[in-house]
């Protein structure tokens, strides 16, 4: 019976073990082998590879250099990374028997791919053969959305008669988010979080963590269909709130987790998060961090002038390993297109890369186009490297169609690799009944029945055509599903201010191997006029109609944008570009030298190479900087200071050292730096003047900064007036590293020095 058991347990496990013994033949080619191993699980049994074709005396060696960060063996026999060990029978190039094989062994601990090559030769023939080893190493992904939905998100995306609410707006680009989730796969889940006043409600969908399947984008547009209608889009904006419950519902750190942030307003429910991104202002802090293993938050806005705003989100993105998009205007975030595009859609697809960076798709390029009422407009022609899992291309028209008319846009779709048609690839999905929006999903892992499988690499042209449907236009996205090439940028100022310099890192790699012959540039569009400067400078104030905005300054910028065509015109983006060079290991650096004015700058990295490892690829990043003003004169500020019944009224119309006025909008952006001293309020005037009042110890000195910048030290009664003497030495003793109160010392060594010299000269 025993002896039955035993034969039953070895027959079950025959799979197991031979699926772990690869062989390198040396007599016929090796193609790349690839081991799926997953996160935090110890491999048992061992992965084994061994030689084929030999005769009985092998040499082992390592073909290329080790993966990035992989630690030698002391023996030279092999190597360690993350928690893996690799390791040869015997020191390389030493005779072993082709009976011992090389032990893969341990427990992965990052997620992620590398790879490493190896080649055994047999001693007898001389015969060799190479193979390269690709790890895999999974993990799944916990996705938390975190949705505004408070009353501003009813306010229309555009003047145009008809045009759709911010809501609608949000519902669209989520339910695409959704579907590019779902066609991606694996054994993530997703979550949704929506907050206004409070975080509610609780998604019907989504309140729990629901596994990603073939149902997620149906549900998801269900859910928020349903929230639209009761209630309605209503109340303020508590997002540290939202972001709270969210974190909270993200508890299983065996996964990989990350938040995704919409709002479309300023903060004013308590708690809120801070300047710096990395807590709230009740003292808590957000559980992210530059570290992997913590939550990585991306972020999404909406143009505005306020600095309190696009501060914290970028902040908070750049703090916790994500990036931020925003449109580049107040309103309309509906439907636009092409490289500067701040469209609402685009930056969640943007944010889609983001936050599956370690292990998902990346843009691969991105094209807007009118369409004629007849005949077939090219699209995009790009080209698509080696050993890709998926491709993705995801079609938005000018209108929403119902499902019969989406099927004439997906008709008028052509799809050609090489010159040839694939379309019969490509598997069509979209996100309920009446759509702009149709996703197709190449896997290259599958064929049609009769058709061999599909090889990604080549150049491949997207056409599309009206078939007198009255489109108007398409906006084609286009992304890679490739597990092998990783990007990464790094901003060096990531508070960048005018007359700053933006100096960018992008490290570029292939299974963590650096690819060093890549062509990376930056485009660059800066507005042309300083936002804050230009809105102050306007004469036409409104009334603020109370809505959520608290914010006067940022209700005059909506009203100018969606009324006013010559004010948007100032702000039409001005293209630069920057030639980021290979410094070393696969590192390309640059920097970009005109900020000029402050406001929202749009970078958009296009990386090109081509190689034979790799093949010809082409890859697109997105994302955006707020650039804030520098340095405020107070003493050109139209300072006033009255004391009333205790409390200090101050007025003030921020100016910088280079003549521009900082402008509205920013209210919540001035603090002291006193605990004893409060700022009871701020009223905005939309012209770039404000009053404060300021309760409590007033007669104390303090520091006045806004958003955070330090504008003036000292008692506010005094702030605006011109220095004392005294006060300028101060400042000066100040500035070379000495403390203030150091005056009196040299005062009183100078008054010493006169009177020795005094009593030398009496007679």
């Amino acid at each position: 019976m025993f002896r039955q058991l035993y034969l039953y347990i070895l027959v079950m496990c025959l799979p197991i073990l031979a699926k772990g013994q690869e062989v390198i033949n040396v007599n016929v080619a090796n193609a790349p082998h690839v081991y799926n191993l997953p996160i935090s699980t110890l491999i048992n049994p061992d992965l084994t590879i061994g030689p084929g074709g030999t005769g009985g005396m092998v040499l082992w060696e390592f073909a290329a250099a080790f993966p990035g960060g992989a630690v030698a063996l002391p023996g030279g026999d092999g190597f360690t990374k993350d928690g893996l060990q690799i390791k040869l029978p015997a020191a390389e190039n030493v005779p072993i028997s082709d009976v011992e094989k090389v032990i893969i062994s341990g427990t992965p601990t990052v997620a992620g791919s590398w790879s490493f090559s190896l080649r055994v030769t047999d001693q007898a023939s001389s015969n060799n053969g190479t193979r390269v080893f690709e790890v895999h190493v999974t993990q799944s992904l916990d996705l938390v959305l975190v949705l505004d939905r408070s009353g501003s998100m009813l306010l229309p995306t555009s003047a145009d008669p008809g045009a759709p609410s911010r809501w609608n707006a949000l519902k669209e680009a989520v339910g695409n988010f959704a579907n590019l989730y779902q066609a991606i796969g694996g054994t993530n889940r997703l979550g949704i979080t929506y907050f206004a006043t409070t975080p509610a409600p609780v998604s019907t969908c989504c309140g729990a963590l629901r596994l990603v399947d073939g149902t997620l984008a149906t549900a998801v547009g269900t859910d928020i269909d349903n929230v639209a209608v009761t209630p309605v889009p209503a109340g303020m904006t508590a997002m540290g709130a939202g972001l709270k419950t969210a974190t909270t519902t993200l508890s299983d750190i065996t996964k990989a987790r990350s938040i995704l942030v919409f709002t479309d307003g300023e903060q004013n429910q308590l708690p809120e998060v801070n300047l710096a991104g990395t807590g709230y202002s009740d003292g808590t802090t957000i559980p992210g961090g530059p570290a992997a293993g913590g939550i990585k938050i991306a972020t999404i806005g909406i143009g505005s002038p306020s600095g309190n705003f696009h501060t914290t989100l970028m902040a908070m993105a750049t703090a916790n390993r994500g990036s931020y998009n925003t449109t580049l205007d107040g309103t309309n975030f509906a439907f636009q297109g092409g490289l500067a595009s701040g469209s609402l859609s685009m930056g969640f697809v943007n944010q889609f890369v983001t936050m599956l960076s370690q292990f998902s798709p990346q843009i691969v390029t991105t094209a807007f186009k009118p369409l004629p009422p007849s005949g077939a407009v090219l699209l995009e022609t790009f080209p698509l490297n080696k050993r890709v899992d998926k491709l993705l291309l995801e079609f938005t028209v000018g209108r929403k169609l119902e499902v019969p008319q989406l099927l004439q846009v997906y008709k008028g779709i052509r799809i050609e690799k090489d010159g040839a048609d694939v379309k019969r690839y490509a598997q069509p999905s979209w996100v309920g009944n009446y759509t702009n929006t149709i996703l197709l999903t190449i896997d290259f892992s599958k064929s049609p029945e009769g058709y061999p499988l599909l090889d990604p690499a080549g150049k491949w042209t997207v056409h599309a055509a009206d078939s007198n449907m009255n489109l108007k236009n398409v906006n084609l996205n286009v992304l890679a599903d490739d597990h092998r090439l990783h990007m990464k940028r790094t901003l060096g100022n990531a508070t960048p201010k005018v007359k700053d310099k933006l100096s960018v890192s992008f490290l570029l790699d292939k299974l963590q191997l650096p690819v060093t012959d890549a062509d990376v540039k930056i485009y660059v569009y800066r507005p042309d006029q300083d936002l804050g400067h230009e809105l102050a400078i306007n004469d036409k104030n409104i009334k603020p109609d109370g809505t959520d905005s608290a914010s006067a300054g940022v209700q005059k910028y909506n009203k100018l944008w969606e009324t006013d065509s010559a004010f948007r015109a100032l702000f039409k983006p001005v293209e630069n570009i920057v030639q980021l060079n290979h410094t070393t290991d696969g590192k390309y650096e640059g920097s970009y030298d005109d900020l000029s004015v402050a406001g929202v700058y749009k970078l958009v990295y296009v990386i090109k190479a081509k190689n034979d490892d790799i093949g010809e690829f082409q890859r697109t990043f997105m994302e955006s900087v707020y650039v804030t003003f520098s340095g405020v004169d107070l003493t050109k500020s139209e300072v006033t200071s009255t004391v009333q019944n205790g409390q200090l009224v101050m007025v003030l119309r921020p100016m910088t050292n280079y003549g521009k006025y900082i402008g509205p909008a920013m209210g919540p952006a001035f603090s002291v730096s006193n605990k004893d001293i409060k700022i009871a309020s701020v009223v905005d005037h939309q012209d770039g003047k404000y009053t404060i009042t300021f309760t409590g110890a007033i007669d104390q000195p303090t520091k006045l900064s806004i958003l955070g910048q330090e504008v003036y030290s000292g008692k506010l009664e005094n702030a605006g007036k011109s220095d004392s003497f005294i006060d300028k030495i101060k400042k000066w003793l100040e500035s070379i590293g000495l403390p203030a109160w150091s005056i009196w010392i040299i005062l009183l060594l100078i008054l010493l020095l006169l009177w020795l010299l005094f009593r030398k000269k009496k007679p």
